[in-house]
Protein backbone atom coordinates (compact mmCIF):
# COMPACT_ATOMS: atom_id res chain seq x y z
CA UNK A 1 0.00 0.00 0.00
CA UNK A 2 2.72 2.30 0.94
CA UNK A 3 4.59 1.54 -2.67
CA UNK A 4 1.21 2.47 -4.59
CA UNK A 5 0.92 5.47 -2.32
CA UNK A 6 4.16 7.08 -3.12
CA UNK A 7 3.72 5.93 -6.93
CA UNK A 8 0.65 7.73 -6.91
CA UNK A 9 2.07 10.74 -4.91
CA UNK A 10 4.79 10.97 -7.62
CA UNK A 11 2.92 10.18 -11.04
CA UNK A 12 2.97 12.56 -13.60
CA UNK A 13 0.16 13.42 -16.73
CA UNK A 14 3.25 15.20 -18.71
CA UNK A 15 7.10 13.01 -18.68
CA UNK A 16 8.72 16.30 -18.99
CA UNK A 17 7.62 17.14 -15.60
CA UNK A 18 8.17 14.22 -13.61
CA UNK A 19 11.77 14.83 -12.74
CA UNK A 20 10.79 17.97 -11.37
CA UNK A 21 7.84 16.59 -9.37
CA UNK A 22 9.82 14.01 -7.79
CA UNK A 23 12.55 16.70 -6.67
CA UNK A 24 9.76 19.18 -4.97
CA UNK A 25 7.85 16.12 -3.47
CA UNK A 26 10.39 14.01 -2.65
CA UNK A 27 12.48 17.48 -1.21
CA UNK A 28 9.31 18.51 0.45
CA UNK A 29 8.86 15.43 2.63
CA UNK A 30 12.16 14.96 3.16
CA UNK A 31 12.23 19.08 5.28
CA UNK A 32 9.10 18.19 6.97
CA UNK A 33 10.46 15.30 7.89
CA UNK A 34 13.76 16.56 9.24
CA UNK A 35 11.74 19.40 10.61
CA UNK A 36 9.48 17.14 12.79
CA UNK A 37 12.65 15.50 13.95
CA UNK A 38 14.62 18.51 14.81
CA UNK A 39 10.89 19.84 17.38
CA UNK A 40 10.81 16.34 18.28
CA UNK A 41 14.32 17.02 20.06
CA UNK A 42 13.83 19.72 20.76
CA UNK A 43 10.96 19.29 23.26
CA UNK A 44 12.00 16.29 24.58
CA UNK A 45 15.04 17.43 25.19
CA UNK A 46 14.89 21.16 26.31
CA UNK A 47 17.16 22.20 24.31
CA UNK A 48 16.14 25.58 22.55
CA UNK A 49 18.92 25.08 19.69
CA UNK A 50 17.07 22.23 18.51
CA UNK A 51 14.02 24.14 18.09
CA UNK A 52 15.55 26.33 16.12
CA UNK A 53 17.32 24.27 13.88
CA UNK A 54 13.62 23.36 12.43
CA UNK A 55 12.96 26.82 10.90
CA UNK A 56 15.24 26.22 8.14
CA UNK A 57 13.96 22.82 7.09
CA UNK A 58 10.57 24.51 7.84
CA UNK A 59 11.73 27.13 5.56
CA UNK A 60 12.76 24.61 2.60
CA UNK A 61 9.64 22.52 3.06
CA UNK A 62 7.27 25.21 2.95
CA UNK A 63 8.67 26.67 0.15
CA UNK A 64 8.38 23.23 -2.17
CA UNK A 65 5.07 22.92 -0.42
CA UNK A 66 3.63 26.11 -2.25
CA UNK A 67 4.88 24.80 -5.78
CA UNK A 68 3.19 21.61 -5.05
CA UNK A 69 0.00 24.10 -3.77
CA UNK A 70 -0.10 26.59 -6.36
CA UNK A 71 0.87 23.25 -9.13
CA UNK A 72 3.92 24.80 -11.14
CA UNK A 73 6.38 22.12 -9.39
CA UNK A 74 9.99 23.66 -10.59
CA UNK A 75 13.20 21.35 -9.36
CA UNK A 76 15.80 23.95 -9.97
CA UNK A 77 14.39 26.85 -7.70
CA UNK A 78 13.09 24.41 -5.50
CA UNK A 79 16.91 22.77 -5.17
CA UNK A 80 17.74 26.62 -5.50
CA UNK A 81 16.06 28.23 -2.52
CA UNK A 82 16.66 25.47 -0.38
CA UNK A 83 20.27 26.04 -0.58
CA UNK A 84 20.11 29.27 0.03
CA UNK A 85 18.05 28.44 3.37
CA UNK A 86 20.58 25.82 4.19
CA UNK A 87 23.47 28.73 3.91
CA UNK A 88 22.12 31.56 5.16
CA UNK A 89 20.40 29.10 8.54
CA UNK A 90 23.90 27.60 9.23
CA UNK A 91 25.69 31.32 8.90
CA UNK A 92 23.10 32.53 11.55
CA UNK A 93 22.28 29.59 13.82
CA UNK A 94 24.85 27.26 13.05
CA UNK A 95 26.84 25.18 15.46
CA UNK A 96 29.72 22.32 15.75
CA UNK A 97 26.91 19.83 16.10
CA UNK A 98 24.88 21.22 12.95
CA UNK A 99 27.53 22.06 10.59
CA UNK A 100 28.21 17.98 9.37
CA UNK A 101 24.17 17.82 8.24
CA UNK A 102 24.27 21.78 6.94
CA UNK A 103 27.97 21.04 4.50
CA UNK A 104 26.00 17.55 3.51
CA UNK A 105 22.79 19.11 2.72
CA UNK A 106 25.03 21.86 0.32
CA UNK A 107 26.66 19.41 -1.68
CA UNK A 108 23.37 17.11 -2.04
CA UNK A 109 21.50 20.31 -2.84
CA UNK A 110 23.51 21.61 -5.09
CA UNK A 111 24.55 18.56 -7.05
CA UNK A 112 20.86 17.78 -7.42
CA UNK A 113 20.60 21.27 -9.01
CA UNK A 114 22.59 21.06 -11.70
CA UNK A 115 20.73 18.19 -13.13
CA UNK A 116 17.97 20.90 -14.04
CA UNK A 117 20.86 23.58 -15.98
CA UNK A 118 20.81 23.12 -19.23
CA UNK A 119 23.26 26.09 -20.82
CA UNK A 120 26.48 27.13 -19.56
CA UNK A 121 26.82 24.21 -17.13
CA UNK A 122 30.37 24.59 -16.76
CA UNK A 123 30.57 27.76 -16.19
CA UNK A 124 27.80 27.55 -13.52
CA UNK A 125 29.49 23.98 -11.88
CA UNK A 126 33.10 26.58 -11.35
CA UNK A 127 30.68 29.36 -9.90
CA UNK A 128 28.74 26.90 -7.64
CA UNK A 129 32.17 25.12 -6.15
CA UNK A 130 33.46 28.45 -5.37
CA UNK A 131 30.54 29.68 -4.05
CA UNK A 132 30.25 26.22 -1.60
CA UNK A 133 34.58 27.01 -1.11
CA UNK A 134 33.53 30.17 0.58
CA UNK A 135 29.88 29.61 2.36
CA UNK A 136 31.91 27.84 5.82
CA UNK A 137 33.89 31.30 5.63
CA UNK A 138 30.71 32.67 7.10
CA UNK A 139 30.32 30.07 10.04
CA UNK A 140 31.29 30.46 13.45
CA UNK A 141 34.55 28.50 13.40
CA UNK A 142 38.26 28.72 12.78
CA UNK A 143 39.99 29.86 9.93
CA UNK A 144 42.29 26.37 8.96
CA UNK A 145 38.85 24.39 9.75
CA UNK A 146 36.81 27.03 7.11
CA UNK A 147 39.62 26.47 4.57
CA UNK A 148 39.65 22.40 5.50
CA UNK A 149 35.82 22.25 5.35
CA UNK A 150 35.47 24.82 1.88
CA UNK A 151 37.46 23.07 0.05
CA UNK A 152 35.93 19.44 1.33
CA UNK A 153 32.44 20.81 0.21
CA UNK A 154 34.12 22.01 -3.39
CA UNK A 155 35.62 19.13 -4.27
CA UNK A 156 32.47 16.69 -3.04
CA UNK A 157 30.29 19.00 -5.05
CA UNK A 158 32.55 18.26 -8.28
CA UNK A 159 32.73 14.71 -7.62
CA UNK A 160 28.57 14.37 -7.59
CA UNK A 161 28.14 16.62 -10.28
CA UNK A 162 30.72 14.55 -12.56
CA UNK A 163 28.74 11.57 -11.40
CA UNK A 164 25.41 12.50 -11.66
CA UNK A 165 26.01 14.14 -14.68
CA UNK A 166 27.55 10.93 -16.79
CA UNK A 167 24.24 9.50 -15.71
CA UNK A 168 22.19 11.77 -17.17
CA UNK A 169 23.88 12.28 -20.23
CA UNK A 170 23.69 8.31 -20.48
CA UNK A 171 19.96 8.59 -19.52
CA UNK A 172 19.07 11.38 -22.23
CA UNK A 173 21.16 9.34 -24.47
CA UNK A 174 19.05 6.33 -23.71
CA UNK A 175 15.67 8.47 -24.23
CA UNK A 176 16.97 10.15 -27.61
CA UNK A 177 17.40 7.12 -28.83
CA UNK A 178 14.42 5.50 -27.98
CA UNK A 179 12.38 8.60 -28.98
CA UNK A 180 13.90 8.47 -32.54
CA UNK A 181 13.11 4.61 -33.25
CA UNK A 182 9.75 5.37 -31.56
CA UNK A 183 9.07 8.56 -34.52
CA UNK A 184 11.31 7.17 -37.23
CA UNK A 185 9.91 3.25 -37.13
CA UNK A 186 8.35 2.32 -40.11
CA UNK A 187 6.23 0.26 -37.49
CA UNK A 188 2.99 1.92 -36.50
CA UNK A 189 4.29 2.54 -32.68
CA UNK A 190 1.39 3.56 -29.44
CA UNK A 191 2.67 4.77 -26.45
CA UNK A 192 -0.81 4.07 -24.16
CA UNK A 193 -1.83 4.51 -20.10
CA UNK A 194 -4.19 1.56 -18.83
CA UNK A 195 -2.98 2.73 -14.87
CA UNK A 196 -6.74 3.71 -14.58
CA UNK A 197 -8.23 0.77 -16.71
CA UNK A 198 -6.44 -1.16 -14.19
CA UNK A 199 -7.49 0.56 -11.25
CA UNK A 200 -11.09 0.26 -12.11
CA UNK A 201 -11.18 -3.40 -13.06
CA UNK A 202 -9.60 -3.97 -9.62
CA UNK A 203 -12.73 -1.52 -8.09
CA UNK A 204 -15.05 -3.31 -9.80
CA UNK A 205 -14.12 -7.18 -9.02
CA UNK A 206 -12.79 -8.54 -5.53
CA UNK A 207 -13.04 -12.19 -6.03
CA UNK A 208 -10.59 -15.27 -7.12
CA UNK A 209 -7.79 -13.77 -9.33
CA UNK A 210 -8.84 -16.52 -11.74
CA UNK A 211 -11.65 -15.79 -11.73
CA UNK A 212 -11.15 -12.37 -13.35
CA UNK A 213 -11.66 -13.43 -17.18
CA UNK A 214 -15.15 -14.69 -16.51
CA UNK A 215 -16.15 -11.63 -14.35
CA UNK A 216 -15.03 -9.19 -17.35
CA UNK A 217 -16.76 -11.27 -20.06
CA UNK A 218 -20.28 -11.79 -18.21
CA UNK A 219 -20.09 -7.97 -17.65
CA UNK A 220 -19.64 -6.03 -20.65
CA UNK A 221 -20.49 -2.23 -19.13
CA UNK A 222 -17.26 -3.14 -17.11
CA UNK A 223 -15.21 -3.50 -20.07
CA UNK A 224 -15.89 -0.79 -21.83
CA UNK A 225 -15.65 1.67 -19.25
CA UNK A 226 -12.47 0.21 -18.61
CA UNK A 227 -11.39 0.68 -22.01
CA UNK A 228 -13.04 3.88 -21.91
CA UNK A 229 -10.14 4.98 -19.20
CA UNK A 230 -7.13 3.53 -20.83
CA UNK A 231 -5.52 6.35 -23.45
CA UNK A 232 -3.09 6.92 -26.14
CA UNK A 233 -0.20 9.22 -25.22
CA UNK A 234 2.03 9.31 -28.43
CA UNK A 235 2.27 7.42 -31.73
CA UNK A 236 4.41 8.11 -34.82
CA UNK A 237 3.50 8.77 -38.07
CA UNK A 238 3.31 5.34 -39.37
CA UNK A 239 0.85 4.61 -36.65
CA UNK A 240 -1.74 7.87 -37.92
CA UNK A 241 -1.08 6.85 -40.97
CA UNK A 242 -2.34 2.71 -40.49
CA UNK A 243 -5.06 3.81 -38.63
CA UNK A 244 -5.85 6.45 -41.11
CA UNK A 245 -6.17 9.79 -39.19
CA UNK A 246 -5.06 12.60 -40.50
CA UNK A 247 -5.76 14.65 -36.43
CA UNK A 248 -3.42 13.30 -34.09
CA UNK A 249 -6.46 15.04 -31.51
CA UNK A 250 -8.93 12.24 -32.77
CA UNK A 251 -6.62 9.66 -31.88
CA UNK A 252 -4.66 11.03 -28.50
CA UNK A 253 -6.58 10.65 -25.60
CA UNK A 254 -8.76 8.48 -23.87
CA UNK A 255 -10.45 5.79 -25.73
CA UNK A 256 -14.05 5.58 -26.74
CA UNK A 257 -15.81 3.05 -25.34
CA UNK A 258 -17.85 2.50 -28.27
CA UNK A 259 -14.88 0.87 -29.74
CA UNK A 260 -15.40 -2.41 -28.09
CA UNK A 261 -17.53 -4.47 -29.84
CA UNK A 262 -18.61 -8.29 -29.38
CA UNK A 263 -16.35 -9.34 -32.52
CA UNK A 264 -13.18 -7.71 -30.26
CA UNK A 265 -14.64 -7.89 -26.98
CA UNK A 266 -12.36 -11.26 -25.99
CA UNK A 267 -9.13 -9.28 -27.52
CA UNK A 268 -9.84 -6.28 -25.36
CA UNK A 269 -10.62 -8.39 -22.03
CA UNK A 270 -7.46 -10.51 -22.31
CA UNK A 271 -5.07 -7.38 -22.15
CA UNK A 272 -7.24 -6.46 -19.46
CA UNK A 273 -6.51 -9.60 -17.75
CA UNK A 274 -3.13 -10.02 -18.29
CA UNK A 275 -2.27 -5.94 -16.89
CA UNK A 276 -4.43 -7.46 -14.26
CA UNK A 277 -2.28 -10.37 -13.20
CA UNK A 278 0.65 -8.30 -13.53
CA UNK A 279 1.78 -9.42 -16.99
CA UNK A 280 5.13 -7.70 -19.36
CA UNK A 281 4.21 -8.77 -22.46
CA UNK A 282 1.19 -10.00 -24.71
CA UNK A 283 0.33 -10.14 -28.17
CA UNK A 284 -3.15 -10.22 -29.63
CA UNK A 285 -5.54 -9.95 -32.84
CA UNK A 286 -7.79 -6.81 -32.94
CA UNK A 287 -10.56 -6.61 -35.00
CA UNK A 288 -11.50 -2.71 -35.01
CA UNK A 289 -13.46 -0.87 -37.61
CA UNK A 290 -12.10 1.80 -39.41
CA UNK A 291 -14.07 5.52 -40.37
CA UNK A 292 -15.88 3.75 -43.58
CA UNK A 293 -17.10 1.14 -41.40
CA UNK A 294 -14.87 -1.52 -42.51
CA UNK A 295 -13.75 -4.25 -40.38
CA UNK A 296 -9.96 -4.63 -40.09
CA UNK A 297 -7.90 -7.20 -38.32
CA UNK A 298 -4.97 -5.83 -36.48
CA UNK A 299 -1.56 -7.81 -34.76
CA UNK A 300 -1.11 -5.79 -31.32
CA UNK A 301 2.05 -6.42 -29.51
CA UNK A 302 2.69 -4.55 -26.14
CA UNK A 303 5.04 -4.44 -23.66
CA UNK A 304 4.37 -2.62 -20.56
CA UNK A 305 7.80 -0.63 -19.74
CA UNK A 306 6.37 1.52 -17.09
CA UNK A 307 8.83 1.93 -14.04
CA UNK A 308 6.24 3.24 -11.74
CA UNK A 309 2.69 2.89 -11.68
CA UNK A 310 2.13 -0.38 -13.52
CA UNK A 311 0.59 0.06 -17.03
CA UNK A 312 1.02 3.55 -16.85
CA UNK A 313 3.56 3.62 -20.02
CA UNK A 314 2.78 0.25 -22.56
CA UNK A 315 4.08 0.32 -25.75
CA UNK A 316 2.51 -1.29 -28.57
CA UNK A 317 3.16 -2.35 -32.12
CA UNK A 318 0.53 -2.36 -34.56
CA UNK A 319 0.33 -4.60 -37.81
CA UNK A 320 -2.40 -5.03 -40.40
CA UNK A 321 -3.21 -8.36 -40.99
CA UNK A 322 -6.54 -7.74 -42.48
CA UNK A 323 -4.66 -9.24 -45.90
CA UNK A 324 -3.34 -12.20 -44.30
CA UNK A 325 -6.44 -13.13 -42.29
CA UNK A 326 -8.74 -13.20 -45.63
CA UNK A 327 -6.68 -15.08 -46.91
CA UNK A 328 -6.16 -17.91 -44.00
CA UNK A 329 -9.92 -17.93 -44.43
CA UNK A 330 -9.81 -18.29 -48.11
CA UNK A 331 -7.30 -21.21 -47.43
CA UNK A 332 -9.55 -22.69 -44.62
CA UNK A 333 -12.40 -22.74 -47.11
CA UNK A 334 -10.45 -24.58 -50.25
CA UNK A 335 -9.46 -26.93 -47.13
CA UNK A 336 -12.89 -27.46 -46.02
CA UNK A 337 -14.55 -27.28 -50.06
CA UNK A 338 -11.56 -30.03 -51.45
CA UNK A 339 -12.19 -32.28 -47.91
CA UNK A 340 -16.01 -32.49 -49.38
CA UNK A 341 -14.96 -32.89 -52.75
CA UNK A 342 -12.88 -35.93 -51.66
CA UNK A 343 -15.95 -37.14 -49.67
CA UNK A 344 -18.24 -36.14 -53.01
CA UNK A 345 -15.88 -38.10 -54.95
CA UNK A 346 -16.12 -40.86 -53.16
CA UNK A 347 -20.12 -41.30 -52.91
CA UNK A 348 -20.28 -40.35 -56.64
CA UNK A 349 -17.65 -43.01 -58.02
CA UNK A 350 -19.04 -46.05 -55.27
CA UNK A 351 -22.73 -45.38 -56.24
CA UNK A 352 -22.23 -46.59 -60.20
CA UNK A 353 -18.78 -49.05 -58.97
CA UNK A 354 -21.47 -50.79 -56.64
CA UNK A 355 -23.88 -51.03 -59.32
CA UNK A 356 -21.21 -52.58 -61.73
CA UNK A 357 -19.82 -54.81 -59.13
CA UNK A 358 -23.50 -55.93 -58.15
CA UNK A 359 -24.44 -56.46 -61.73
CA UNK A 360 -21.49 -58.32 -62.98
CA UNK A 361 -21.66 -60.56 -59.82
CA UNK A 362 -24.90 -60.86 -60.87
CA UNK A 363 -24.25 -61.88 -64.30
CA UNK A 364 -21.33 -64.49 -63.38
CA UNK A 365 -22.73 -66.20 -60.48
CA UNK A 366 -26.14 -67.15 -62.17
CA UNK A 367 -26.27 -69.62 -64.54
CA UNK A 368 -29.62 -69.11 -66.00
CA UNK A 369 -30.16 -65.47 -67.01
CA UNK A 370 -32.04 -65.43 -69.94
CA UNK A 371 -30.23 -63.32 -73.13
CA UNK A 372 -32.46 -60.40 -72.90
CA UNK A 373 -31.89 -60.17 -69.38
CA UNK A 374 -28.08 -60.11 -69.64
CA UNK A 375 -28.09 -57.97 -72.25
CA UNK A 376 -30.62 -55.11 -70.26
CA UNK A 377 -27.54 -56.09 -67.38
CA UNK A 378 -24.78 -55.42 -69.75
CA UNK A 379 -26.72 -52.22 -70.74
CA UNK A 380 -26.96 -51.12 -66.79
CA UNK A 381 -23.05 -51.44 -66.62
CA UNK A 382 -22.56 -49.87 -69.40
CA UNK A 383 -24.40 -46.83 -68.09
CA UNK A 384 -22.36 -47.19 -64.91
CA UNK A 385 -19.41 -47.50 -66.13
CA UNK A 386 -19.95 -44.00 -68.61
CA UNK A 387 -20.63 -42.13 -65.53
CA UNK A 388 -17.96 -43.18 -63.67
CA UNK A 389 -15.85 -41.75 -66.90
CA UNK A 390 -17.55 -38.80 -67.17
CA UNK A 391 -16.69 -37.98 -63.62
CA UNK A 392 -12.92 -39.01 -64.52
CA UNK A 393 -13.04 -36.37 -67.14
CA UNK A 394 -14.35 -33.66 -65.32
CA UNK A 395 -11.84 -34.80 -62.58
CA UNK A 396 -8.53 -34.78 -65.40
CA UNK A 397 -10.21 -31.43 -66.75
CA UNK A 398 -9.62 -29.72 -63.30
CA UNK A 399 -6.68 -30.82 -62.59
CA UNK A 400 -4.78 -29.93 -65.93
CA UNK A 401 -6.19 -26.13 -65.56
CA UNK A 402 -4.03 -26.05 -62.47
CA UNK A 403 -0.94 -26.88 -64.48
CA UNK A 404 -1.80 -25.23 -67.52
CA UNK A 405 -2.36 -28.25 -69.40
CA UNK A 406 -5.67 -28.78 -70.97
CA UNK A 407 -6.20 -28.88 -74.45
CA UNK A 408 -8.52 -28.49 -77.39
CA UNK A 409 -8.90 -30.29 -80.89
CA UNK A 410 -10.31 -27.59 -83.41
CA UNK A 411 -12.26 -28.49 -85.87
CA UNK A 412 -16.07 -27.90 -87.19
CA UNK A 413 -19.12 -28.78 -84.75
CA UNK A 414 -22.68 -29.16 -85.15
CA UNK A 415 -24.34 -27.96 -81.44
CA UNK A 416 -27.47 -29.74 -82.21
CA UNK A 417 -25.90 -32.82 -83.09
CA UNK A 418 -24.26 -32.95 -80.10
CA UNK A 419 -26.66 -31.81 -77.51
CA UNK A 420 -29.01 -34.44 -79.55
CA UNK A 421 -26.07 -36.76 -78.14
CA UNK A 422 -25.58 -35.84 -74.95
CA UNK A 423 -29.42 -36.23 -74.48
CA UNK A 424 -29.06 -39.92 -75.54
CA UNK A 425 -26.42 -40.68 -73.02
CA UNK A 426 -28.20 -39.33 -70.31
CA UNK A 427 -31.87 -40.95 -71.47
CA UNK A 428 -33.38 -37.14 -70.59
CA UNK A 429 -35.76 -35.32 -72.89
CA UNK A 430 -36.44 -31.41 -72.95
CA UNK A 431 -37.78 -29.33 -75.02
CA UNK A 432 -35.13 -27.96 -78.36
CA UNK A 433 -35.40 -25.18 -80.21
CA UNK A 434 -37.02 -25.57 -84.08
CA UNK A 435 -34.07 -23.66 -85.99
CA UNK A 436 -30.52 -25.20 -86.76
CA UNK A 437 -27.82 -22.86 -85.55
CA UNK A 438 -24.57 -22.42 -87.46
CA UNK A 439 -21.66 -24.41 -87.06
CA UNK A 440 -19.10 -23.21 -84.44
CA UNK A 441 -15.19 -24.05 -83.95
CA UNK A 442 -14.74 -26.18 -81.08
CA UNK A 443 -13.64 -29.50 -79.96
CA UNK A 444 -16.96 -32.05 -80.16
CA UNK A 445 -15.57 -34.20 -77.42
CA UNK A 446 -15.53 -30.67 -75.10
CA UNK A 447 -18.84 -29.79 -76.17
CA UNK A 448 -20.57 -32.68 -75.08
CA UNK A 449 -18.68 -32.41 -71.42
CA UNK A 450 -20.00 -28.68 -71.39
CA UNK A 451 -23.38 -29.91 -71.92
CA UNK A 452 -23.42 -32.84 -70.30
CA UNK A 453 -22.57 -30.76 -66.87
CA UNK A 454 -25.39 -27.92 -67.86
CA UNK A 455 -27.81 -30.74 -68.46
CA UNK A 456 -26.81 -32.55 -65.27
CA UNK A 457 -27.05 -29.84 -63.09
CA UNK A 458 -30.48 -28.96 -64.35
CA UNK A 459 -31.58 -32.30 -63.39
CA UNK A 460 -30.17 -32.26 -59.79
CA UNK A 461 -30.97 -28.11 -59.03
CA UNK A 462 -33.55 -26.83 -61.41
CA UNK A 463 -37.10 -27.45 -61.76
CA UNK A 464 -39.53 -29.62 -63.66
CA UNK A 465 -39.28 -27.63 -66.74
CA UNK A 466 -36.26 -27.17 -68.95
CA UNK A 467 -36.04 -26.25 -72.18
CA UNK A 468 -33.18 -24.83 -74.82
CA UNK A 469 -32.90 -21.71 -76.87
CA UNK A 470 -30.01 -20.97 -79.28
CA UNK A 471 -29.28 -17.76 -81.57
CA UNK A 472 -26.49 -16.61 -83.60
CA UNK A 473 -24.52 -13.04 -83.37
CA UNK A 474 -21.71 -11.41 -85.64
CA UNK A 475 -18.93 -14.16 -85.14
CA UNK A 476 -20.80 -16.26 -82.15
CA UNK A 477 -22.95 -18.66 -81.70
CA UNK A 478 -25.09 -18.97 -78.39
CA UNK A 479 -26.98 -21.76 -76.46
CA UNK A 480 -29.07 -21.30 -73.29
CA UNK A 481 -30.82 -24.11 -70.99
CA UNK A 482 -33.08 -22.75 -69.28
CA UNK A 483 -34.96 -24.29 -66.04
CA UNK A 484 -37.88 -23.20 -63.84
CA UNK A 485 -36.01 -23.91 -60.35
CA UNK A 486 -35.86 -21.47 -57.79
CA UNK A 487 -32.11 -20.64 -58.78
CA UNK A 488 -29.23 -18.80 -56.58
CA UNK A 489 -28.77 -15.44 -54.58
CA UNK A 490 -27.01 -12.72 -56.58
CA UNK A 491 -24.01 -13.53 -54.04
CA UNK A 492 -23.62 -16.99 -54.86
CA UNK A 493 -24.22 -16.72 -58.67
CA UNK A 494 -20.23 -16.09 -59.32
CA UNK A 495 -19.28 -18.72 -57.03
CA UNK A 496 -21.02 -21.48 -58.84
CA UNK A 497 -17.98 -21.44 -61.15
CA UNK A 498 -15.51 -22.26 -58.65
CA UNK A 499 -14.10 -25.81 -57.91
CA UNK A 500 -15.28 -27.87 -55.38
CA UNK A 501 -18.19 -26.24 -54.78
CA UNK A 502 -22.33 -27.37 -54.42
CA UNK A 503 -25.36 -26.17 -53.48
CA UNK A 504 -28.76 -27.26 -52.07
CA UNK A 505 -27.19 -30.08 -50.56
CA UNK A 506 -28.07 -32.83 -53.35
CA UNK A 507 -24.60 -33.99 -53.66
CA UNK A 508 -22.23 -33.80 -56.93
CA UNK A 509 -18.83 -33.40 -56.94
CA UNK A 510 -18.87 -29.73 -57.37
CA UNK A 511 -16.57 -29.99 -60.27
CA UNK A 512 -18.98 -29.66 -63.47
CA UNK A 513 -20.07 -25.99 -64.08
CA UNK A 514 -15.98 -25.22 -63.33
CA UNK A 515 -14.98 -27.64 -65.77
CA UNK A 516 -17.68 -26.22 -67.85
CA UNK A 517 -16.59 -22.71 -68.18
CA UNK A 518 -12.95 -23.68 -68.36
CA UNK A 519 -13.76 -25.58 -71.50
CA UNK A 520 -16.04 -23.09 -72.78
CA UNK A 521 -13.15 -20.18 -72.70
CA UNK A 522 -10.38 -22.98 -73.44
CA UNK A 523 -12.86 -22.67 -76.88
CA UNK A 524 -12.69 -19.21 -77.45
CA UNK A 525 -16.25 -18.34 -75.74
CA UNK A 526 -17.92 -17.91 -72.65
CA UNK A 527 -20.41 -19.71 -70.12
CA UNK A 528 -22.34 -17.20 -67.60
CA UNK A 529 -25.09 -17.40 -65.26
CA UNK A 530 -28.42 -15.19 -65.47
CA UNK A 531 -31.64 -15.24 -63.69
CA UNK A 532 -34.78 -13.48 -65.67
CA UNK A 533 -38.64 -14.24 -66.16
CA UNK A 534 -38.66 -16.84 -63.51
CA UNK A 535 -36.12 -19.01 -65.39
CA UNK A 536 -32.34 -19.95 -64.08
CA UNK A 537 -30.25 -19.42 -67.70
CA UNK A 538 -26.87 -20.73 -68.50
CA UNK A 539 -25.76 -19.51 -71.71
CA UNK A 540 -22.76 -20.91 -73.68
CA UNK A 541 -21.11 -18.96 -76.48
CA UNK A 542 -18.90 -20.63 -79.07
CA UNK A 543 -16.85 -18.81 -81.77
CA UNK A 544 -18.82 -19.03 -85.09
CA UNK A 545 -16.79 -21.71 -87.23
CA UNK A 546 -16.85 -19.21 -90.50
CA UNK A 547 -15.66 -16.05 -88.62
CA UNK A 548 -12.79 -15.18 -89.84
CA UNK A 549 -10.68 -13.41 -86.76
CA UNK A 550 -12.93 -16.95 -84.85
CA UNK A 551 -9.38 -18.26 -82.88
CA UNK A 552 -9.33 -21.13 -80.23
CA UNK A 553 -7.83 -20.66 -76.86
CA UNK A 554 -5.55 -23.33 -75.03
CA UNK A 555 -3.25 -23.78 -72.14
CA UNK A 556 -1.04 -26.12 -74.91
CA UNK A 557 -0.94 -28.21 -77.50
CA UNK A 558 -0.72 -31.09 -75.56
CA UNK A 559 -3.69 -33.79 -76.82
Amino acid sequence: MASRAVQSLLASRHEASRPHRIVVRVGAAAAWIVAAIYLALGVLTGEDHLIVGAVGPILAASLMTTQIIVGHEDGGLALLGSGLVVAIWSSAFGDDVSTVPAAVSLVLITSLGMLFVERHRTVVAATLAGTLFAIPHLWQMPVTEQVILGAVLGFSFLMAHLILASIQTSQLAMRARYQMLFEESPAAVLEEDWSEAIAYVRSEYSGKPSRIRQFLLAYPAVVRRAVGKSKILKANEAAFALLETDNPARLLGYRDPEIVDEENMDSFVSALVCLYEGGRTWEREVPLKNRLGELRWFLYKAVDTSTGVPGSSIVAGLADITHMKARNDAMAEVVRAKDEFIANVSHELRTPLTAVIGITSEIVGSREVEEEERQELLELVAEQAAEMSNIVDDLLVAARAEVGTVSVDAQRVDLMAELEATLDGLGMTLTLPRQTPPDVLADPKRVRQIFRNLLTNAIRYGGPNRRVTVGALRDAVWLEVRDDGPGISDEEAERIFDPYVTSGGKGGVGLGLSVARQLAVLMGGSLRYERGAGESVFCLQLPLADAEEAVLASHSDIV
